[in-house]
């Protein structure tokens, strides 16, 4: 993507509300104000690889990202939730050959992640789409600051 491509479309925004000025204004206003939740907890998350929670916020990020019209930034955050899995996957796999006990909320998610395919796991690809999330975020966020102005 280059530095001229805009990020976010605001076309289902405008359908959703029914062009509502006021509401598009509230819903973009919200997402502005969600979005360091956003860049923090994915952030962090990746830096202490804390899976389970990476997965939740990009997760709980995808659907506002996508009512902005961000359908890349949504398409890498789908990435990251479904790769996180793998990981905890794994690393509770490797658990339970240790013969570790599992504590309640590890079975919890043992029971969402045991039957996926670790063949669909690309654990090297978390890095580059957590930067391209961290590095797209901004940018799309100026360009939503713009909107607000034109809307």
């Amino acid at each position: 993507m280059d530095s001229s491509t805009q990020i976010i479309d605001l076309s289902y925004l405008k359908e959703m509300s029914g062009n509502n000025k006021d509401i598009m204004i509230e819903m973009v206003e919200i997402f502005i104000e969600q979005n360091p939740e956003f860049t923090e907890g994915i952030s962090n998350h990746f830096k202490n690889k804390q899976w389970a929670q990476l997965g939740a916020i990009a997760h709980k990020a995808k659907s506002s990202v996508r009512i902005m019209g961000m359908s890349e930034l949504g398409d890498c955050l789908e990435k990251i939730e479904h790769y996180s899995k793998g990981n905890k996957k794994i690393e509770l796999q490797n658990k339970i050959t240790d013969n570790h006990k599992l504590d309640d909320e590890d079975l919890k998610i043992w029971n969402n992640v045991q039957n996926e395919d670790i063949n669909d796991i690309n654990l090297e690809y978390i890095p580059e789409l957590v930067s391209y999330f961290l590095t797209q975020s901004p940018k799309a966020i100026s360009e939503l600051e713009k909107a607000l102005h034109e809307l």
